[in-house]
């Protein structure tokens, strides 16, 4: 089987336990498969929000046509109307605000792109190390985390436990308790090696640790996804 043959049967829960084993195996040690991996997550994804996008167009629709006929018709109104046209301005103006200061205004550290953790999509999935992954892929860190440090303890030698542990203190304001894990794990060969630099790089920026932050986000390579993420953390330290 291809990569994708194989992320297909891992996610159907097609493959057997050795092929399972062996898989996750290569996901956490060969950069190419974990890429290819995360491709198809984020491509998942996507289709599943305009899925969920399209069945909501006709319940927009019912809320939108009644609006728009009261408020934009050609009848003269404007006395009835007005107050309420007013608010809805009001509140286009308040929006495009929103969105004017997002896009200008500097990139925070904290936005960088997170991959959804691995292993959890699988039909009938109930271990801690899955259940704590459901939890993080919905962005619910705090209650995510008692399952992944459990996850991650019962097996210290589980990259991707260790990695996803990690971010989710880092996601709960334990930069502290987060650090020493990514440096422990640029100690390793695996897939998540350099992905751990800028991680370590951002928990001792978190902690005040300027000299390690600075050693960290510069070992970030250029070609890893947060490398960008990693320069933005150099320019802070300026």
């Amino acid at each position: 089987m291809n990569f994708y043959e194989q992320i297909e049967a891992y996610l159907s829960d097609t493959l057997s336990p050795a092929e399972r084993a062996d898989f996750e195996r290569q996901l956490a040690q060969d950069p190419q498969i974990k890429k290819a991996y995360e491709d198809w997550l984020y491509t998942e994804a996507i289709v599943q929000k305009h899925e969920a996008a399209e069945q909501q167009v006709p319940q927009l629709r019912a809320l939108l046509e009644p609006l728009t006929r009261e408020h934009f018709n050609e009848k003269p109104m404007v006395a009835h109307r007005s107050g309420r046209v007013r608010k809805l301005m009001l509140a286009a103006v308040a929006v495009a605000a929103i969105l004017l200061l997002f896009i200008f205004t500097p990139a925070s550290v904290d936005r960088y792109p997170l991959a959804p953790m691995p292993n959890v999509v699988v039909r009938g999935a109930t271990d801690q190390g899955k259940q704590g992954g459901q939890l993080f892929n919905d962005q619910q860190y705090q209650a995510a985390l008692p399952y992944l440090k459990a996850a991650a303890a019962s097996d210290p030698g589980d990259v991707m436990a260790a990695f996803y542990y990690g971010v989710c203190l880092l996601k709960t304001e334990a930069p502290v308790v987060a650090l020493p894990i990514f440096e422990q794990l640029l100690q390793s060969s695996s897939a998540y090696q350099e992905d751990s630099y800028f991680f370590a790089a951002l928990c001792a920026y978190k902690t005040g640790n300027q000299e390690l932050a600075q050693k960290y986000a510069a070992a970030v390579p250029r070609n890893n996804i947060y490398y960008k993420n990693a320069q933005r953390i150099l320019k802070k330290l300026k």
